[in-house]
């Protein structure tokens, strides 16, 4: 039936790139339109062997953020080379830490209300799964009048030293370190296995009723 083309729930769904859409439903982009009066675009995911990771519609405030002031003291774990800080899994945990640090962007993104979804800024390894997809990610993105990725400087929230994060020049995808009061670009993602999503959407749900 074509009016199943191309949309997959997360029991059938495969790996790749698809517009996530308010149903809870992954299209491939190229199906968009074909599902657009139906399917509401929310944002994009990456789909890998179970896993989904999420990018939001739009850089945070489209501009530039310093990670932290200066003057402020990060916590949490250290990652002293790119090789190492490939290995950092814990977005969520990284992000809560700069928010406890004063943050003003950490905060931000941890407020983000999308999908039920837990928004953070994006781990090394995240941002480098997401360069690699950069083409599909931003075609999916721009199909569904959503925000590409720019050629620029953007923050993980992986720790390289005191004062110091990794960050990716989503242009060329080389990695980089910065001091934590330099002006970089910020995409918030999320991460979730898709088995996970099903309680995502009965949160969801529970809050549209509310309203």
């Amino acid at each position: 039936m074509i009016m199943n083309k191309g949309i997959y729930t997360k029991e059938n769904v495969g790996n790749g790139v698809f517009i996530f859409t308010a149903n809870k439903s992954f299209v491939e982009p190229k199906f968009g339109g074909l599902h657009e009066e139906n399917e509401q675009a929310q944002c994009v995911a990456i789909v890998h062997d179970g896993n989904a990771l999420f990018f939001y519609p739009e850089d945070m405030d489209n501009e530039t953020h310093i990670l932290l002031g200066l003057e402020k003291e990060q916590i949490g774990k250290i990652y002293p080379t790119a090789e190492e800080g490939m290995k950092d899994t814990d977005g969520i945990g990284n992000t809560k830490a700069l928010a406890a640090s004063g943050s003003e962007i950490a905060e931000k993104v941890i407020a983000l209300d999308l999908c039920g979804l837990s928004w953070h800024i994006p781990t090394l390894q995240e941002s480098v799964l997401g360069h690699e997809h950069k083409v599909m990610l931003n075609t999916a993105l721009a199909i569904c009048g959503k925000q590409p990725v720019k050629d620029n400087w953007y923050w993980c929230s992986t720790r390289k030293e005191n004062k110091r994060n990794f960050v990716l020049d989503w242009n060329y995808g080389n990695r980089n370190y910065f001091i934590q009061a330099n002006l970089n670009w910020v995409r918030p993602v999320s991460a979730i296995s898709l088995n996970s999503l099903n309680l995502i959407k009965e949160r969801y749900n529970e809050e549209d009723n509310v309203q």
